[in-house]
């Protein structure tokens, strides 16, 4: 596409936004499309695309091209030198070549070539050995999505007829995700018929996995007791054919308030939201119910690829305070589940600090708990989709001797 002045010049703005002002890349980028209604869809496209790629590769960028604190024009220069595209005559270009770039590249430490802070890269190294660059350049790339066919509505295959009719194209991702569909583009999506009845919902494919590890049926009592916005609680509700109890609690109001209007147009009828408050609001639902979800808060290194900025907003102190935030929400949201019942413990996180190693700390501490399964997904190694872990755990009748 020919390159627009006033196009980029919003592009440095929105550059600018995230990095100096430290605010979160997907709102700046809907301010901005809200914005200037008159772009073309390659003018969003490009948008959306190059922001994101600016903001995940900015270490790297800003390196190879000597820039300082994230300049954006010699970092928006080397980006598409990097990719060969023409470069305009304007005054703030530098005085670059692309072999000079590509031999940078080549000398740079593998932090910088990855373009991750080197704290970052290191607990990543610590943590996942030689799986680590694998997955630290799968979560580079662009995300895929992906739709969930809500069940009390809709099918997949019914789902991906009636979208065809509306030029939106999509397609089953495999015979083990029965609901799940691949939609190309979905600027089209939020607009067509189908999403404004209710029969879909946007989720990546990965976190699709998480709420079947409940082992879930119609009539049972369940409690999602980390809910936010409430996609794994509608994906919960299908599973049970909007029959018996779902709780959706959160410490947010307003993200229950999201999730009442997500769920009034799915046509689920059978989720209640309670704000957590403080402790005694879990005290009073010890062992109450069948089935517990407990997506605890992480740091979100699994869905880097939706979320570029998280990396350079994460720090190691906040870290610690995640895992230790985990570590007592388990240890006090699991008494929510009854004898004989299951818990299912979650992250969208790559690190077994996060993952494994918080599940074997609580089973040590917790001798009336068993771990009856595991589910890890790498992004690079075990999965194309983001990055996801989950463990069922389940509560012994008696405890163990």
């Amino acid at each position: 596409m020919t390159v627009d002045r006033q196009l980029i010049s919003t592009l440095h703005t929105a550059f600018n936004g995230i990095f100096q002002q430290s605010l979160y890349a997907d709102k700046v980028i809907q301010y901005h499309l809200h914005d200037n209604p008159q772009w073309r869809r390659e003018d969003k496209a490009y948008f959306v695309t190059t922001l994101y790629d600016l903001v995940r590769f900015a270490r790297k960028l800003t390196y190879l091209s000597q820039a300082s604190d994230q300049d954006f024009w010699p970092v928006w220069q080397a980006y598409h030198m990097l990719k060969d595209d023409p470069i305009p005559d304007w005054p703030e270009m530098c005085d670059l070549s692309t072999a000079e770039l590509q031999t940078r590249l080549a000398a740079a430490p593998l932090a910088i070539q990855l373009s991750y802070p080197d704290w970052l890269d290191a607990l990543g190294a610590s943590q996942l050995g030689e799986q680590w660059p694998v997955v630290a350049e799968a979560l580079n790339r662009a995300p895929g999505y992906y739709l969930r066919a809500n069940t009390l509505k809709s099918s997949a295959q019914s789902l991906a007829s009636k979208l065809a009719k509306e030029q939106i194209a999509c397609e089953l991702v495999s015979s083990s995700l029965p609901d799940t569909l691949a939609i190309e583009a979905v600027d089209k999506l939020f607009k067509s018929s189908a999403f404004q009845a209710g029969e879909c919902e946007m989720q990546d494919a990965g976190s699709q996995q998480i709420a079947p590890l409940l082992d879930l049926a119609p009539g049972m009592k369940v409690v999602d007791a980390c809910a936010g916005a409430g996609g794994k609680s509608l994906h919960i509700a299908a599973l049970m054919n909007n029959k018996g109890r779902l709780l959706s609690m959160d410490i947010h109001q307003h993200k229950l308030d999201n999730l009442k209007k997500r769920a009034k147009r799915a046509g689920c009828h059978m989720i209640e939201t309670r704000v957590i408050k403080n402790n005694k609001t879990i005290k009073r639902l010890k062992d109450k119910f069948d089935r517990v979800l407990l997506d605890v808060p992480c740091s979100g290194t699994g869905v880097l690829r939706r979320n570029p900025d998280s990396k350079w907003h994460l720090n190691e102190q906040s870290i610690d305070e995640l895992i230790a935030l985990q570590t007592d929400l388990l240890q006090r949201y699991s008494q929510m589940c009854r004898p004989g019942g299951k818990l299912v413990y979650a992250t969208c996180s790559v690190l077994p600090v996060e993952n494994q190693q918080q599940v074997a700390q609580f089973l040590d501490a917790n001798p009336d708990w068993t771990l009856q399964q595991e589910l890890s997904l790498l992004p690079g190694i075990s999965s194309e989709f983001d990055g996801f872990y989950g463990a069922v755990l389940c509560r012994n009748d008696s405890p163990l001797d």
